[in-house]
């Protein structure tokens, strides 16, 4: 099975979720495919045009970290560990409070990726950081 198709089970918890410029940012504890698991960072729309599309997907899994850009199905998987991520929880919110627009925008939103305030994005991330790192 590839990590394009894997099956997720959540774990119960209460995930963070940011909701900001038509899309959600939701991160929060996942098990994956072979028992992996970790914090994943799960960016979608919201709204009403098309709600809860994925845009991003950071799986920052123990043995097969990886990243999408864009829908699962249509793009390819990041491995994170062949591009010499070696913590993938601080190398995606790093991501994340710097890059948000630019990753947006190649997963095909520019609209969305227009409208993100990456300063106040980067702050609220930094106010949940220690939130993120206890799921971990």
């Amino acid at each position: 099975m590839t990590m394009e198709t894997e099956p997720s089970v959540p774990k119960k918890s209460n995930p963070i979720v940011i909701e900001t410029a038509g899309m959600r940012i939701w991160v929060d504890y996942r098990r994956g495919v072979g028992g992996d698991e970790g914090l994943t960072f799960d960016v979608t729309t919201a709204g009403d045009k098309d709600p809860g599309a994925r845009i991003l997907r950071f799986d920052c899994f123990r043995k097969t970290p990886h990243y999408h850009i864009g829908a699962s199905s249509k793009n390819p998987v990041h491995d994170m560990n062949a591009e010499g991520i070696a913590d993938p929880v601080s190398w995606t919110l790093d991501q994340l409070k710097t890059r948000l627009p630019a990753l947006v925008s190649e997963a095909g939103y520019e609209e969305i990726a227009k409208a993100i305030d990456q300063k106040a994005i980067a702050h609220r991330l930094s106010e949940v950081e220690k939130d993120i790192f206890a799921k971990a």
